[in-house]
């Protein structure tokens, strides 16, 4: 039976390959964009854990982080506050790729560069050096570090100098890489750190986030001070900073659903019509065969794995298109800044809308095909 099935593929390759391909573009398409929403859930939450901070603290008016602003004073204020350890100030940029030489980057698909300011205290202090695998930590306004990935694809190393910006910040032409280092987060190592003043030059002199530091007892009480004390920010524990990014993210999720749905339908279609083709074509085969003893049980189960085989074929080449799309889209387009994490349920469920696809298009067809009488079949024309 399953020999008859991959014959009467080969016959009618070319329709049978346009319902596959239909098939591997909806599986495809659903896997991307799962693989990178869980992969930007799984960044936050390891950038979050490894700050180790309690609380973070941006503006209330701000409708996005990106457009967060604390000022130096406020910071300085905040800092007073009881049970307040210590402040760690972040703020940060997106840069087109810099010029190196006399060719730009972007001619090599480098794209953009994110540029992270940091106020080296103690704690950045740790957290780099721990970091490090080349060089050290940055002394002037005009060193920076930069991650393994970025590191590679400018070719630079630690001692080199290059114009990082295209205009002079604070009078820096060339900025010089004292040190290199690798985290866990494909997005930091495509990063620069440089000192916080030389990046307030393109964000302003105010800071987006700041993480603040407390004893896991005082948390709570210090979160209050700084909400009574300063009504437009806004402190969050760092988990419910995660839970509201995340809480962001689920609108991907729905936006996905709503996708598959579509995409479901458009592969039954496919699925519904190549096989109704298949069946009309071979009415007078069909009639032959029940001429010959096959009963109407057999010759549904013939239609519907051919509408398997296609299907599942069609997600098997989805799995692989989307696997291979979405690390194409990271590296040509996003500049590296998105990340995909490409989990075992993920493709599974890409495979089981390639199933359900399968079943649901080569329902009707099937019957159709056994209920034929022989000989109304075998009149056919």
């Amino acid at each position: 039976m399953l020999s008859y099935v991959c014959r009467q593929f080969i016959i009618r390759k070319g329709r049978s390959f346009l319902c596959l391909l239909g098939v591997a573009v909806s599986v495809a398409m659903i896997i991307s964009i799962l693989s990178i929403s869980r992969g930007m859930r799984n960044s936050l939450n390891t950038y979050m854990k490894d700050s180790g901070a309690s609380l973070v603290v941006f503006d209330r008016s701000a409708a996005d982080l990106a457009f967060s602003r604390v000022s130096v004073e406020t910071i300085e204020k905040v800092e007073k506050i009881q049970g307040v350890q210590e402040i760690s100030r972040a703020n940060f940029t997106i840069i087109m790729g810099p010029k190196l030489g006399k060719k730009s980057t972007l001619a090599s698909g480098l794209g953009v560069i994110p540029v992270f300011g940091r106020v080296f205290n103690e704690r950045m202090i740790q957290k780099y050096e721990d970091k490090l695998i080349a060089g050290r930590l940055p002394l002037e306004k005009s060193e920076l570090l930069l991650g393994t990935l970025i590191a590679g694809k400018l070719k630079l190393k630690v001692g080199d100098k290059f114009p990082l910006f295209r205009e002079e910040l604070l009078g820096i032409p060339e900025y010089e890489v004292t040190g290199i280092f690798e985290t866990s987060l494909g997005w930091e190592n495509l990063g620069a750190v440089a000192h916080a003043e030389v990046v307030q030059q393109k964000t302003g002199p105010d800071y987006a986030l700041l993480f603040v530091y407390t004893d896991p007892e005082e948390a709570a009480n210090t979160r209050e001070l700084i909400e009574k004390d300063f009504p437009q920010l806004i402190a969050l524990p760092a988990s419910e900073f995660t839970d509201r990014f995340n809480q962001q993210l689920d609108y991907i999720d729905e936006f996905i659903f709503i996708l598959s749905v579509i995409a479901g339908i458009v592969g039954v279609l496919g699925v519904l019509n190549t096989m109704m083709m298949s069946v009309s074509e071979r009415t007078r085969e069909i009639g032959t065969l029940r001429a010959l003893g096959w009963s109407r049980v057999r010759v549904m189960t013939v239609i519907v794995l051919e509408g398997f085989v296609v299907s599942i074929a069609g997600g098997l080449l989805g799995m692989v298109l989307g696997w291979a799309g979405t690390e194409v889209l990271i590296s040509l387009f996003s500049g590296g800044l998105l990340v995909a994490s490409y989990l075992p349920g993920i493709f599974f469920a890409g495979l089981l809308l390639a199933f359900i696809v399968g079943a649901v298009g080569s329902v009707y067809p099937a019957l159709r095909a056994s209920s034929l009488k022989p000989a109304e079949a075998l009149r056919y024309e």
